[in-house]
């Protein structure tokens, strides 16, 4: 269950291609994604998108 898991495995596990794993760590941040887009959807999709890519390229 991915509740479980802390956000150091979800991510290695999003990094492996587990998109379940990606999205728990995307919910858990979301009210802080929020809060940095002030309202903008745009700013919310660009940040979800540079949160994808540096868990992507993060050395685990």
């Amino acid at each position: 269950m991915m509740k479980d898991k802390d956000l150091y495995e979800l991510g290695k596990l999003a990094q492996n291609g587990d998109e379940m794993a990606m999205l728990e760590i995307i919910e858990r941040k979301k009210k802080m994604i929020k809060r940095y887009s002030y309202g903008d959807e745009d700013r919310y999709q660009f940040i979800v998108l540079k949160l994808i890519e540096g868990i992507k390229n993060f050395k685990f």
